[in-house]
Formats: structure tokens, C-alpha cells, sequence
């Protein structure tokens, strides 16, 4: 089986990658979408995880149905941006695994510089997971949701603008920000979402006890 048949089965809808306010103008203003770190023009780049301690930097970080919680808030309290400090989570189309060479890693992939990277997706699910802490699947754990929640994939070269199929924030007021960018750069409507628990690490907590988290569309009146 394939690794996008293999995710299918056990319930993955989507996969997630977090950026800033200011970066998804750049997303959404190209088709080719979300660029790996050493694809990013000088002029443009605002790269959140600039050592890539993992050595990839022709691949796009990924997590799998829920972000990189643990790391997202360390990002948060590293940004110096003063103007465009709202992060958001781009909900990424599962079938990006059918069109870009793809690795996994079943936990942080930084974690011994990359050592614990392979090319079979089923690591990501292993029980227990032991990199440089143990994790164990709990009996009602999401089928959907990788042992170790910093687990991620990487995907080769850019994730298309076309692969975005949703964008998470933290509260309404980011998502009214985010749909006049979208209306102004992007041809397609994207949905929206309010999703505050997918936003930091309470999420993690949730899945484990077999619950996901509350999403709710955001919708205004000119949708309707």
C-alpha cells in the first residue's frame, strides 16, 4: 500500500503546516503555494524554523490531521515581527502525497539531526514511539493521529496553493483578516476555521481520550 492509501485507512483527513499572517500572503498569491525553506527567495523569506536542525531543506515540514502544537508556541514567543504576529494552520490536502516525494518521521524530525527519518509511513503510528522521549498509544488514541504529536512528513519542493483545502485561527478576528487576504489573492474561497484547541497543545490531551477538538466554519454574511 501506498503511504497516502495507508493514511486513508486509518482515518487521516488532511495534513497540517502552520505559518504567519505575513507568509500567507505570499502563500496565496502564487500557485506554487507553500515553498521549502531553501526554495524561499531572500527578498521574501521569513522562515519560522530557520536552524532545520533535520538538514531538509528542499522539504516542507508537515504534521499529520493536528499541528506541531509544542512547537508553534515556541515559535510564537521567538517572533520579533511587530506588525504580523497572528499565526494560523493551513489544512493541507491529503493527495499532496500522490503528487511530491514525501519522508516521515515519527517524531520532531530535528530530533538527532534527522537520524530518525525513513520512508515508511507506518513509523509515524508505531506503539510505543522512543526517539528522545517514550511514547505510547493510548487504548482510545484517534486512529488518525501519529503516537508522538510532533511527529511530521515532509514534502519535497512546495505543497501547490491548490492543496490548501482550509485555514485554522485561533479566534474570529485573525479569520476576518485572513478572508479579505484570501478574497484579494487567492482565486477560490478557502474555508475558514475557529479552532482554538488546534491552536495550542490541548488538542493532544483530547485525541488521546479519543475526542477532536471543535471546529467551526466561519462564515459572514456576503458568504451566505
Amino acid at each position: 500500500m501506498s503511504a497516502y492509501d495507508i493514511l486513508k485507512a486509518r482515518g487521516v483527513s488532511r495534513l497540517c503546516h502552520f505559518t504567519t499572517l505575513r507568509s500567507l500572503t505570499h502563500i496565496l498569491s502564487s500557485g506554487d503555494g507553500v515553498l521549502a525553506t531553501g526554495s524561499i527567495r531572500s527578498d521574501t523569506k521569513n522562515v519560522i524554523d530557520k536552524a532545520r536542525y533535520d538538514g531538509e531543506l528542499d522539504y516542507v515540514c508537515c504534521s499529520v490531521e493536528y499541528p506541531n502544537s509544542w512547537f508553534l508556541k515556541n515559535a510564537t514567543i521567538n517572533n520579533t515581527d511587530k506588525v504580523f504576529r497572528d499565526w494560523l494552520v493551513l489544512y493541507i490536502n491529503l493527495d499532496i502525497l500522490n503528487l511530491r516525494e514525501a519522508k516521515f518521521c515519527p517524531c520532531n524530525a530535528s530530533i538527532g539531526r534527522g537520524r530518525h527519518i525513513t520512508d515508511d509511513v507506518n513509523a509515524l503510528f508505531a506503539d510505543p514511539v522512543c526517539c528522545k522521549k517514550k511514547f505510547c498509544r493510548e487504548p482510545n488514541m484517534l486512529s488518525c493521529c501519529p503516537t508522538d504529536g510532533q511527529a511530521e512528513i515532509l514534502i519535497k519542493s512546495n505543497i501547490p496553493r491548490d492543496c490548501v483545502t482550509g485555514i485554522a485561527v485561533g479566534t474570529e478576528e485573525i479569520g476576518r483578516q485572513i478572508y479579505s487576504i484570501i478574497k484579494t489573492y487567492c482565486i477560490r474561497q478557502i474555508p475558514l476555521y475557529a479552532a482554538p484547541d488546534v491552536l495550542t497543545s490541548s488538542w493532544s490531551g483530547m485525541i488521546r481520550s479519543g475526542q477532536k477538538p471543535s471546529e467551526t466554519n466561519l462564515v459572514w454574511p456576503e458568504e451566505e
